[in-house]
Order: structure tokens, then C-alpha cells, then sequence
């Protein structure tokens, strides 16, 4: 099984890679929606770059709660995006956090979810 990294920013993905490298799980990298959805059947996670213009975040939890098992969604953007996290939240992302955090406690915040499954987590 596999971390799905929707997100186009290079930093972001090299994180994860490691990250992903540390759980003994792939990263699958999309840089849009259209490009993962075939690939949500062999995943676990689903991690959202909220910096990614034209995201539907309510359409990707849809699809996304629709699988069996559900996919937990963590997004992550900068503190300073407000009204963004705050979409992430109302959309029904399992968490939510800052830039800052998801850099420091991404393999954590990664490893709660999968062991746990869905949860109501949020920064």
C-alpha cells in the first residue's frame, strides 16, 4: 500500500519521501486530482498540499470516504492561510495542520493515522 502526496512543490515531496521511506511505504506523487484518482485504490493516506491551486478539498474527501476502508486525509499549508485550513477542517480532513508542524511531526502524524485509521484529529 501506498502514501498518496497530492502537492506540486518539491520541498514538500522530498519530506515525504523520506517520511514514507521510514513507515516501509511508497509515495505516490500527483501534482493534480484528475492524475490521483486511479491511484486511491492502492492507498492508505492521502496527504493535501493546501497550496495547490484549484483544489476541491470537499470533492477529495467525498471520493475518499466513498472507498472501503475510508482514506484518512491529513492536509497541510501555511499558518498564515487561515481561511484554507479552516476549509480543510469543514470539508471533514481527519487532520489538519500548519506547515511548521506537519515539518516537524509529519512521520508521527502519518504512523497515529495509519495505526488508528480514521480519527477527528485536528491543529
Amino acid at each position: 500500500m501506498n502514501i498518496l502526496l497530492l502537492s506540486r512543490d518539491l520541498m514538500l515531496t522530498a519530506r515525504m519521501e523520506g517520511v514514507a521511506r521510514n513507515l516501509g511505504m511508497p509515495v505516490i506523487s500527483c501534482a493534480d486530482w484528475a492524475t490521483a484518482v486511479p491511484a486511491l485504490a492502492a492507498c492508505r493516506l492521502i496527504v493535501l498540499d493546501l497550496c495547490m491551486p484549484q483544489l476541491d478539498i470537499g470533492e477529495i474527501v467525498a471520493q475518499a470516504s466513498r472507498l472501503d476502508p475510508p482514506l484518512p486525509i491529513v492536509s497541510c499549508g501555511p499558518h498564515v492561510h487561515e481561511t484554507r485550513l479552516a476549509e480543510a477542517r469543514e470539508a471533514g480532513c481527519d487532520l489538519v495542520v500548519s506547515r511548521g508542524q506537519w515539518d516537524r511531526e509529519a512521520e508521527k502524524l502519518c504512523a497515529r493515522l495509519l495505526q488508528n485509521g480514521l480519527g477527528s484529529q485536528g491543529a
